[in-house]
């Protein structure tokens, strides 16, 4: 893919995340990238194809950084924190991008299903290694819920409340729950 086109994908999934598919106009697209709204078809067809290309590009993205996750026993905790930082922080237009998926037209649903279906299961099969190379001292499905919950959170929060997320934050407020998981945990095998 060349400059334009890269630099196009990259505008379009920061318009159609501020302003969803509905509220995007190939024109707003064009004027965002300083061409007229003919030349966009140089590069697409129609709307849809570029919308596309723009849940293709989010959805490998947010895979590359699944298939990142180191699971080792020796730094799941902080593998952990990078991801968190990475999908939740560094990762601001592909987040809100991701959550106005919800709102996408009817003839996107079933890819957007199929590309959620293989994010879950590589990521849950990422904290399942993750659960059985650690020591935590809470049983799998606990363990898998708690992180699916604070991940779908941020997430979330991230695109809907834009005051006080820093990587800071999201770090203390993990901390904070795996000692509150840990602790409850802990409490359960007394």
């Amino acid at each position: 893919m060349n400059n334009t086109s890269e630099k196009l994908i990259q505008i379009s999934m920061r318009t159609f995340s501020e302003m969803g598919y509905y509220g995007t106009s190939l024109n707003n697209i064009a004027n965002e990238l300083g061409i007229k709204k003919a030349s966009l078809y140089n590069y697409f067809k129609s709307k849809d194809e570029l919308y596309e290309q723009c849940i293709e590009r989010c959805m490998n993205k947010g895979m590359k950084l699944i298939k990142s996750i180191d699971t080792q026993p020796h730094n799941a905790h902080e593998e952990l924190i990078k991801f968190f930082q990475e999908y939740i922080y560094d990762s601001e237009y592909l987040v809100k991008f991701y959550i106005q998926l919800s709102f996408a037209p009817s003839n996107f649903t079933e890819m957007i299903l199929e590309h959620n279906k293989e994010l879950a299961v590589v990521f849950n099969s990422k904290l399942v290694d993750i659960h059985k190379n650690s020591e935590f001292n809470i049983n799998r499905e606990d363990f898998i819920l708690f992180i699916n919950m604070f991940v779908y959170g941020w997430l979330y929060r991230k695109s809907f409340v834009q005051n006080n997320v820093t990587p800071e934050n999201i770090i203390k407020e993990f901390d904070q729950h795996i000692k509150i998981l840990m602790n409850q945990s802990n409490a359960d095998n007394s």
